[in-house]
């Protein structure tokens, strides 16, 4: 039954048993990859001003005005200029930000982004707003932090850069800041064809620029028979996304990992860095792919966070070292992957910093909620968090896939309980979970739903795993299992440091 207003209950309206949708419709279409590159337009910038900027950039879907303008510059002539014309329309609010000095440190550069962006999310920028870039001719370098202000908060912010340069019509799909550490490639398709920079104003002729996605390439996995593997079949926006549940031992999970990602890079090009939160790190699964990794001659940095949700926030990844790393690693001709191993909020963290270096990404679920939401979702972001105090969860982030999401069964049985019921929850508020689209029924219901044939939800193989489930959180709350894992983190805390960055 549906409940209707005053509580009262009317029966659900059910499409017949033998109903099926027609040979024509979304439902039954093979719609292929659904992601495109993006048009950009460079405005000849002829009678600059505020209320042009924002009359010609493209406007958030389903709105016809900016709400807010957000002004970020660096100083210089142009800027001045345009802060002081007059504006014809005070009804849209502007703010002013200026972005400070970073000498080409990539951490100073990093704080600078984020630093940027929170000061406009607590000035309520919100998804109608405007950000323009104001650039200086002397420092055209400077210009890549435009796309970063529109690419961090996930939901989508137009950009409008404003460049002085007539050297060149600046490059809207690829961009780096002046460090080139932090570096963005809207071509990528791990980037889900999200293009930050919606409008480019100058002074040089008028044109428009199209991108071109390139390839999606990712660690492709196919389990033979008889190998302790499963893949689960996962398409995002048509891309597959190789999810790999390994069966087997653990510690033939790490070494089948650590296989298959040496075997997807050439020998010596290489800059793993592993990643993990403080349980992780004691319980030893992340240095664990770290040294298998090193055995296959890819030697890499280990790197450790404090854990939790009021811990995901960009400073807690503000390191100098871990961006030299970065820095170093592309600077010898390296190719840099990020693993993340442990639950969602390492997963989610660890992909932004992957982001925003443009680097490779690996996810390693050790919670089941991690595996069901976090992996599969696309979007990694920092969470808005002032004094400690969580404001807004994952507000400031992006889309980035992972090459591969490979999640070795046994480490499950370390998690908490309260992961198994938050993976439970996570499963029925996700709709997609409570039908089966294969079924007469199914197809009825998702008749509109493009390509839905290819969906794989059955809520009675769902409901016919409750046993295990349960009995998994059986064994976490043994007070036997408790003791053992109790003995173990103990043992990890005590271990010695990893070793530091490998030479390169």
């Amino acid at each position: 039954t549906l409940v209707a207003p005053m509580g009262v209950h009317v029966p659900a309206q059910c499409a017949p048993c033998d109903a099926t949708a027609p040979e024509t419709s979304r439902y039954h279409a093979r719609p292929g990859v659904q992601i495109s590159g993006a048009s950009v337009k460079y405005h000849h910038w002829g009678g600059l001003s505020l209320e042009r900027i924002a009359k010609l950039t493209p406007k958030p879907k389903g709105n016809e005005r900016f709400s807010s303008i957000e002004v970020v510059h660096a100083g210089g002539p142009v800027a001045e200029r345009l802060l002081a014309a007059p504006r014809i329309d005070a009804s849209c609010p502007v703010r002013v930000y200026e972005l400070p000095e970073t000498h080409c440190e990539p951490a100073a550069e990093f704080k600078a982004i984020f630093e940027l962006e929170e000061a406009m999310m607590l000035q309520r920028a919100n998804r109608q707003s405007l950000i323009v870039w104001v650039g200086r001719a002397d420092r055209p370098e400077v210009d890549g932090f435009a796309g970063f202000l529109g690419m961090l908060p996930f939901r989508g912010v137009q950009v409008a850069l404003v460049s002085p340069s007539a050297g060149a019509h600046p490059d809207p799909f690829r961009y780096t800041t002046p460090s080139g550490v932090i570096e963005h490639d809207a071509t990528d398709p791990a980037r889900m064809g999200k293009c930050a920079i919606a409008a480019l104003f100058g002074p040089l002729p008028s044109r428009t620029f199209t991108s071109k996605l390139g390839r999606w390439n990712p660690i492709c996995i196919q389990p033979a028979a008889g190998e302790p593997m499963t893949r689960l079949p996962f398409k995002i926006a048509g891309l597959p996304l190789p999810l790999i549940t390994y069966t087997g031992d653990y510690d033939g999970g790490v070494e089948e990992l650590a296989a298959r990602v040496a075997g997807a890079y050439p020998a010596g090009r290489l800059l793993p860095i592993v990643s993990c939160g403080e349980t992780v790190d004691r319980l030893g699964y992340a240095f664990d792919v770290l040294q298998a990794l090193a055995r296959r001659g890819h030697r890499g940095y280990y790197f450790t966070h404090r854990s939790g949700e009021t811990h995901k926030h960009w400073a807690e990844y503000c390191r100098p070292e871990l961006l030299g790393v970065v820095a170093r690693a592309k600077a010898a001709g390296r190719t840099v992957l990020f693993l993340a191993v442990g639950g969602g909020c390492n997963g989610n963290a660890t992909g932004m910093v992957a982001a925003m270096t443009n680097s490779h990404f690996i996810e390693m679920p050790t919670t089941p909620l991690h595996y069901n939401d976090a992996t599969t979702s696309a979007k990694k972001a920092f969470s808005l968090v002032l004094n400690g105090k969580i404001l807004s969860k994952n507000l400031l982030g992006t889309f980035y896939l992972p090459r591969l999401v490979f999640c070795i069964n046994e480490t499950l049985l370390t998690c908490s309980s309260a992961s198994i019921h938050s993976t439970v929850g996570e499963c029925t508020k996700t709709i997609n979970m409570l039908a089966m689209p294969d079924s007469a029924a199914g197809q009825m219901d998702y008749a509109d739903i493009l390509g839905a044939h290819e969906f794989a939800s059955d809520t009675t193989r769902i409901l016919g795993c409750i046993d295990g489930f349960e009995r998994l959180v059986a064994f976490i709350l043994d007070d036997g299992v408790r003791q053992a894992k109790q003995a173990v983190l103990e043992l990890g805390g005590g271990a010695p440091p990893p070793p530091g960055p490998p030479p390169l």
